[in-house]
């Protein structure tokens, strides 16, 4: 891991940086600050102060402690999103590429189907026919990635077939299946990688834009889209509502996409001289 983080470029080290401070306070930060569900309404729409860093909401609740939870929520839906159009894309992007015929091309035309709508419709739909709720609001946000991760590996696994260790492996009487999996899917990580963290961004902010709409995620969970929402009420009056809520959303997707290029870059260097990472 450390030998990997040194072959980042700057842009990527920043990302990671960024990163682990919001992963360290999603995970250690509810332990030491306020109870990001204690109303008091004595205290509401305070400007930030030595006991509410951030300021407080419209019934008195920390600021800064429904930010930090809210760094669980939208890491979950982004992360979970992500593997679930990964796992989906890539198994008909590989199985479709690698057997071709009418397999591949109902498949494609499938998530060629699926392209065509705007992922923020695509999920509106999920959740207006599952319902709310964090699991359905991760499937949501989802199935807007299959296509493009299945995309992906078509392609890539139509050039992988031909290499001459495929076609050996075919000749030794290797199956189908094990090619996939020995051959093709490690040749397609390096993209997949690059192509998932930069998924995990945009899946954020899908997952604030339903919680934005008042869809999926309860208003009353410390989300930052459903934050949002509820500030834009009190934008005149009371700023940090929707300034620090704005703001975390637009530092973790700067460093996703920061870490997301460093990959890309490095790893493109890598495959320049030859290397493989594993």
């Amino acid at each position: 891991m450390l030998s990997v983080l040194k072959k980042l470029p700057l842009s990527g080290k920043i990302g990671v940086g960024i990163l682990t401070v919001l992963l360290m306070a999603a995970i250690f930060g509810p332990m030491v600050l306020h109870d990001p569900y204690a109303q008091n309404l004595i205290h509401s729409l305070e400007g930030p102060s030595a006991e509410h860093w951030l300021g407080t909401d419209q019934i008195g609740r920390d600021l800064l402690s429904r930010i930090v939870v809210g760094a669980r929520y939208s890491l979950l839906i982004g992360i979970g999103a992500t593997l679930f159009g990964a796992v989906i894309g890539v198994a008909i992007g590989v199985f479709s590429g690698y057997f071709g015929g009418w397999l591949e091309m109902a498949m494609m035309r499938l998530m060629e189907m699926l392209m065509v709508f705007p992922g923020i419709l695509i999920a509106l739909m999920v959740i207006a026919v599952a319902g709310d709720g964090l699991v359905n609001v991760i499937v949501a946000v989802g199935l807007r990635a299959v296509p493009i991760f299945a995309r992906l590996a078509q392609t890539s696994t139509h050039t992988i077939r031909e290499r001459e260790y495929i076609l050996a492996a075919k000749a030794v009487g290797a199956s189908g299946f094990r090619i996939l999996y020995s051959h093709v899917l490690p040749a397609l990580f390096n993209s997949l990688v690059v192509l998932a963290a930069l998924q995990v961004a945009t899946s954020i902010l899908v997952g604030a834009t339903l919680s934005f709409l008042g869809v999926g995620i309860s208003p009353e969970m410390p989300e930052w889209g459903s934050m949002l929402n509820t500030g834009r009420r009190y934008i005149f009056q009371h700023w940090p509502l929707v300034v620090f809520p704005g703001l975390a959303i637009m530092i973790t997707v700067l460093g996703i996409n920061l870490l997301g290029d460093g990959l890309r870059a490095m790893l493109s260097k890598q495959h320049g001289r030859g290397v493989v990472l594993k």
